[in-house]
């Protein structure tokens, strides 16, 4: 469930138990026990408990990995969804990372669930949910101090796996907390001087939610980049160009300045997100940037 330290916390016939990490794992770089595995455990004379066994993952989320380091970090196993939430305001709306965060979701194949919070600071909330419910995604608009919304997403997270995702000061703590108050999550306020979120959540911590689901806090992100995805993948994550892209004039078309672009004609139509065509373009070039890595 989580890891402080060398000490695993496994989750066993709705008990926590303690766990280490048995010697031979330690010895092999490219084992790492992440979130949502499922696991073997040994009791020992002692009572101590090791884990022995990582069962074969059905789903993995990954990343890039932060910063200037290299390949892909493996964030956690065995998720049903994740959700990616924003705020409407504290920090303000930003569709290009929101959009990241999907990307992300849909380049590893999971179902996805957007959430806009905050909705009682700003009467737009609709219109900020509105791009993601034309791109045919499951879309709650929530707020913890008005009780909008929680009932909806407690619907949601019933009996499956999800991951909450987003960007940095958007709520996703406080939501779990009132979805399920047991959590007592860390929370913070956002900074009044940058405006940004502060990081409550260090790690991803996965918690039981309800009778036989269970959650996955994650710290949040200011930035987020994709992983492995070729230039000519990056259309799929954006699923609502797919059944116009067919119809472009070229096979080879990239969405952004071709003639007989399908995509471009219902961006300029009001058919398509404009903000949504704007992440693609970026999340395309910078697949390009890194599939040419000498070009840089």
């Amino acid at each position: 469930m989580s890891k402080t330290g060398g000490i695993y916390k496994v989750f066993v016939d709705k008990q926590v138990l303690q766990a280490t990490l048995r010697g031979r794992f330690k010895q092999q770089e490219k084992t790492r026990v992440l979130v949502g595995d499922r696991v073997l455990l040994s009791v020992h004379s002692d009572q101590s408990r090791t884990i022995e066994e990582i069962s074969d993952r059905e789903t993995v989320l990954r990343r890039r990995a932060p910063g200037k380091a290299r390949g892909e970090r493996e964030i956690a196993a065995n998720l049903d969804q994740v959700v990616v939430v924003g705020s409407a305001r504290e920090p303000d709306w930003n569709p290009h990372l929101i959009d990241r965060f999907l990307a992300v979701a849909e380049a590893n194949g999971l179902d996805i669930v957007v959430v806009v919070n905050k909705c009682d600071l700003n009467s737009s909330a609709n219109d900020l949910a509105q791009p993601y419910r034309s791109a045919n995604y499951p879309v709650l608009i929530t707020s913890v101090p008005q009780r909008t919304g929680l009932e909806a997403l407690r619907v949601r997270l019933q009996s499956r796996v999800s991951l909450f995702s987003g960007p940095t000061g958007v709520g996703k703590s406080a939501l779990l907390n009132a979805l399920q108050p047991g959590l007592r999550l860390r929370t913070a306020e956002v900074s009044a001087k940058s405006g940004a979120g502060r990081h409550t959540t260090v790690a991803a911590e996965m918690h039981p939610f309800g009778d036989s689901g269970f959650v996955v806090d994650t710290p949040g992100l200011r930035d987020i980049g994709l992983w492995g995805l070729e230039p000519e993948e990056v259309a799929a994550a954006f699923p609502e160009f797919l059944p116009l892209a067919g119809e472009c004039r070229f096979d080879n078309c990239r969405h952004l300045e071709e003639p007989g672009c399908c995509v471009l004609e219902a961006v300029e139509n009001g058919m398509l997100a404009k903000s949504r065509h704007e992440s693609y373009a970026q999340l395309l070039e910078e697949a390009y940037r890194a599939s040419r890595p000498w070009s840089k």
